[in-house]
């Protein structure tokens, strides 16, 4: 669990693995989220590299959960930013680069928690990440449990 997670900001970045898993559950802390965006008590963001990794992931893994997803990206539901790409490198310093893109994005829309299911590469990551850019990795529960 994360203490004192900053959830003083309405704005959280979404990572692909939470959104995968809010279109593919009707039940769950990722759909949750989802929806607590839906109705305005957060803001939820995302870039272009998030959303071409969800509908990659869709498409080969459940299909059938693309047009929630694609009905998830209509006008204003959320925020959009497009992290430079010299951003993404000096995040890469101290993450691997596949999810650098991640964290830029959070950086870039002036969040200060990601929502993500990635043990590997950012959960186990959390503390690296916190000291190096001040944002915070957090599963939906822990996101939904400091609201």
């Amino acid at each position: 669990m994360v203490s004192n997670l900053p959830i003083s900001t309405s704005r959280i970045f979404v990572d692909a693995s939470v959104l995968f898993a809010a279109t593919h559950s009707p039940r769950g802390s990722a759909r949750d989220l989802i929806e607590a965006g839906i109705r305005g008590h957060v803001t939820l963001v995302l870039s272009p590299f998030v959303i071409q990794e969800i509908r990659r992931n869709l498409l080969s893994k459940a299909p059938e959960a693309l047009s929630l997803f694609e009905a998830f990206l209509a006008p204003g539901l959320l925020l959009i930013v497009q992290p430079s790409s010299a951003l993404v490198q000096h995040v890469a310093a101290v993450i691997v680069l596949k999810d650098a893109p991640v964290v830029a994005g959070a950086i870039d829309a002036g969040a200060t928690v990601v929502a993500t299911y990635d043990r590997k590469h950012l959960l186990t990551k959390r503390g690296e990440i916190f000291a190096a850019f001040g944002v915070t990795m957090a599963t939906p529960g822990e996101i939904l449990a400091g609201l």
